[in-house]
Formats: structure tokens, C-alpha cells, sequence
């Protein structure tokens, strides 16, 4: 045995002394093995991520063990250094079904293909409140077609798709509502828009054939409906602060539970809470109830 293999057998030996057989596991066929690591996160243990200009602040709280798989090569550690391989690993499909039951499975489940999606480069998602179907797009080209509810768009800035002009162009004209050619403009106000819409929305077909006339079909049913969308869901939609997803308040009280990571928090001032009876409100500017709230004991 040369002097490399003897290093390498007294290290392996080392490792065998120091961790018991759940935390290293030793490859007997060659000099590698497995090192298992349980992370133990301290109290208020946050993640902060750069996109962009903005930074996101994600709390952890758990994180499944790390596995280091080490390989030693013969010429070590005289003249190569060992190869290493971390990963990170959790339970197995089956395993997870067993643990929480077919129903949370399947919540489970449609989350994790939904977060794959997400990280494919040539997956969107359909802009369309109503629809929001994964769309397979052309990495080279800026148009995209939902399968689901035939609406094309533009995967840039998710709007109806507008041909070769930029994005930034059609901003200016959403701001400034220019008409389809040979049709009358559209009131400049939200609330001129809402008008026109509920008008719409409530009339006759005859009433209806008289807007599209005047406005314009593809107007009165996709690009209006789809301004409103955007307006309203600005004006009334506030961002989880620990997932960031969109959420609506429809009543209740100022103690928030976000539906996708069930994060609580505070409606107000988008602070987290620790649980529901929290001093949060004792402690500042913000009240459980708001006047518009009917507090039933």
C-alpha cells in the first residue's frame, strides 16, 4: 500500500470515529463516502435575495439535511484534492403522501409542478385574471397564444400583444386610451372607463352592437376589460410580505393569513405576526379592527 492509500485509509477511519453511521456512511468499493449534515437554523433566520433594484426578505425557519459526497482520488492527497458534491435533499413523493394525506398532497403537488414551471425559461403563465393557464413559449420571438382561452399576448410585458411596437410605447398609450383607427376615444378617467364598462356590461345586444360601433368590438370585450383588470387589481390587491403573492381583502379584521404560504400578518402595515393574538396592535399605530369592521364577540 503506498503512502497516498494510507493517508486516505487513516482519514476515512477518522471520519468513522467522529460521526456515528446516520450522519457518515463510507463507500467500501473505493475511498468515498457520505457525510449527512442536520442544519439547525438560529431564531429569526432571514434570506435576503437582490432582483433587480428591489430586495426580498424571505424568513426560514427549517432546512432539510445536507448531504456531502466525497471522493478521493488514488494520487491524494500527494498530487489531486478530493471532489466534492453537495446537495440537498427532502422525502420522496410516496413519502410525503403517506405523511400529510391525499388532499394536502395534491395541494402540494400542483405547488411544486407550478414552482418547476416557474423556472423554465420557455414557460409563461396566461395574463388573463380569469384564466392564468401555463403558456410554452418561443424563446425568440415576444408573442405568446394561451391554448386554454386563445388570448395572445405579449410575454414582455404581458399585455395584448402589439406586433413590433415596444412595450414602452404601449404604456404611454394605456395611459393615454388611444382609440382603435375609425372609432371614437374612450373617456381618459377610471371612472369614465367604469361607466362605459358597467354600461356595457348591463345592456341589450342592441345596446351592446351600438358601443361596439362607436368604440370598437375588440375594445369593448378584451382591451377594456383588461384595463379595468390591471386598474382594479392595483387600486385593491396588496403582496404577501413573506411570499409576495397577490392578495385581496374583502372583510374582517386587520390580522391577514395568506393563502398560498400561510404567512400571518398585518393588513395595515404588511408586518408578520407571529400568531394571531399578537401585541402587534398594542404596540403600534395599526388597530385589529378597522371602523368599517362590525366586531360580533
Amino acid at each position: 500500500m503506498n503512502t497516498d492509500l494510507e493517508e486516505q485509509e487513516d482519514e476515512l477511519l477518522a471520519l468513522q470515529s467522529i460521526f456515528d453511521s446516520e450522519e457518515f456512511v463510507r463507500d467500501e468499493s473505493k475511498s468515498a463516502g457520505e457525510i449527512r449534515v442536520s442544519v439547525e437554523l438560529p431564531a429569526d433566520f432571514n434570506v435576503v435575495l437582490k432582483e433587480g433594484d428591489s430586495l426580498r426578505q424571505y424568513e426560514i425557519s427549517f432546512l432539510p439535511p445536507l448531504l456531502l459526497t466525497f471522493d478521493l482520488p488514488q494520487d491524494y492527497p500527494s498530487s489531486s484534492p478530493p471532489s466534492f458534491t453537495l446537495t440537498c435533499s427532502w422525502l420522496t413523493h410516496p413519502q410525503v403522501r403517506s405523511l400529510v394525506g391525499e388532499e394536502l398532497f395534491s395541494r402540494y403537488d400542483r405547488l411544486l409542478l407550478q414552482s418547476t414551471l416557474d423556472h423554465m425559461a420557455d414557460v409563461t403563465y396566461c395574463p388573463r385574471n380569469s384564466c392564468g393557464s401555463a403558456v410554452i413559449v418561443d424563446t425568440s420571438s415576444t408573442a405568446a397564444m394561451c391554448s386554454v382561452c386563445n388570448f395572445a399576448f405579449c410575454v414582455k410585458c404581458k399585455k395584448t400583444y402589439h406586433g413590433a411596437q415596444d412595450c414602452h410605447t404601449m404604456k404611454t398609450e394605456k395611459e393615454d386610451i388611444i382609440p382603435q383607427r375609425g372609432y371614437a376615444s374612450l373617456p381618459q378617467s377610471k371612472e369614465g372607463l367604469k361607466a362605459v364598462w358597467d354600461d356595457y356590461s348591463s345592456a341589450s345586444k342592441e345596446r351592446k352592437r351600438i358601443l361596439e360601433r362607436r368604440y370598437g368590438r375588440d375594445v369593448m370585450q378584451g382591451t377594456l376589460t383588461m384595463w379595468l383588470s390591471d386598474d382594479w387589481i392595483t387600486d385593491n390587491c396588496k403582496h404577501c410580505p413573506h411570499c409576495f403573492c397577490k392578495i385581496q381583502k374583502i372583510s374582517g379584521c386587520n390580522v391577514m393569513t395568506c393563502t398560498r404560504c400561510h404567512q400571518l400578518f398585518c393588513w395595515a402595515c404588511l408586518t408578520r405576526l407571529e400568531k394571531y393574538g399578537s401585541d402587534h396592535f398594542q404596540s403600534s399605530d395599526c388597530v385589529h379592527y378597522p371602523l368599517d369592521f362590525a366586531y360580533r364577540a
